[in-house]
């Protein structure tokens, strides 16, 4: 399983490099897109146990999710247009759903689920856009974040191994500690201002004081609630797309609770 892991990292790693800093804003953006399909593809099951991923709803939602990201690329403020699309999708979804309804009562569920799919996985993932168009050091951004995630996950796993002894949430994931979940904090508080440092000089200190503490406590929430989510629909890991790693879902579970606080201080930090 660690040589697995290894050898992903070492794969995926320069593509990170390739995408984020030399493909430009375009390539990252089209990066983006490809990601929301895939983690929605992984979600639908997790939500509805009917779904191959390939049902008229689920064709709705990428469609619906690559148009978001895009919008993020060609808008400078696509907020309320993500808005519209997913207040849209609420009819579109409720008609498709329908004629399901005789052999599945759950549709109103369903549709709940899907609508919330899209805010979850392509709305805050435009984030990462967002941040990688920002007017200065976008790609620094993009790095700074996963660094900081990078450190919490690393922290937690040391600090949990060797000192873990209060269980943090047992009923979601047994093997996460209160010692792990703060020395989670402790991580993303020395890379993030590691990251600062070397390459955010214009982040203010005091604002950095309370954006990497901050991703350090909600990173963890974001792979507690995926957790939730695979422990209700009885699926172990959301894909199998990274060997030793799971699915896309499993890998930016975290990230997706602390991008849209990354997008926040870049925008108060302007």
């Amino acid at each position: 399983m660690h040589l697995k892991r290894i050898l992903s990292a070492v794969v995926a790693v320069p593509l990170l490099w390739l995408f984020i800093l030399k493909g430009g804003t375009l390539l990252f953006t089209l990066l983006i897109m490809a990601v929301a399909v895939i983690a929605l593809s992984e979600y639908y099951p997790l939500v509805d146990e009917t779904s191959d991923g390939f049902s008229p709803v689920s064709l709705l939602g990428y469609g619906s999710s690559v148009v978001m990201v895009g919008l993020s690329f060609f808008m400078e403020n696509p907020w309320p247009a993500h808005l519209g699309i997913l207040l849209l999708n609420i009819p579109a979804a409720g008609f498709l759903l329908l004629e399901r309804f005789e052999r599945d009562h759950k549709e109103v569920n369903h549709l709940l689920s899907h609508v919330f799919g899209l805010f979850y996985l392509p709305m805050v993932l435009s984030c990462l856009v967002a941040l990688r168009k920002a007017p200065s050091h976008g790609e620094m951004w993009i790095f700074t974040l996963l660094v900081t995630v990078a450190a919490c996950d690393t922290g937690a796993f040391y600090a949990g191994t060797y000192m873990g002894k209060r269980k943090l949430c047992p009923s979601v994931s047994p093997g996460k500690t209160i010692e792990g979940f703060l020395g989670g904090m402790a991580g993303a508080l020395v890379g993030g201002f590691l990251m600062k440092i070397l390459f955010l000089p214009d982040l203010g200190w005091l604002l950095s004081l309370a954006l990497f503490p901050l991703a350090g406590a909600i990173g963890p929430l974001g792979d507690l609630f995926e957790s939730a989510l695979k422990r209700a629909s009885g699926i172990k890991d959301s894909g199998n797309l990274i060997p030793g790693h799971g699915g896309i879902l499993d890998r930016i579970d975290a990230l997706l609770f602390v991008a849209p606080l990354f997008y926040f201080a870049m925008v108060l930090g302007r």
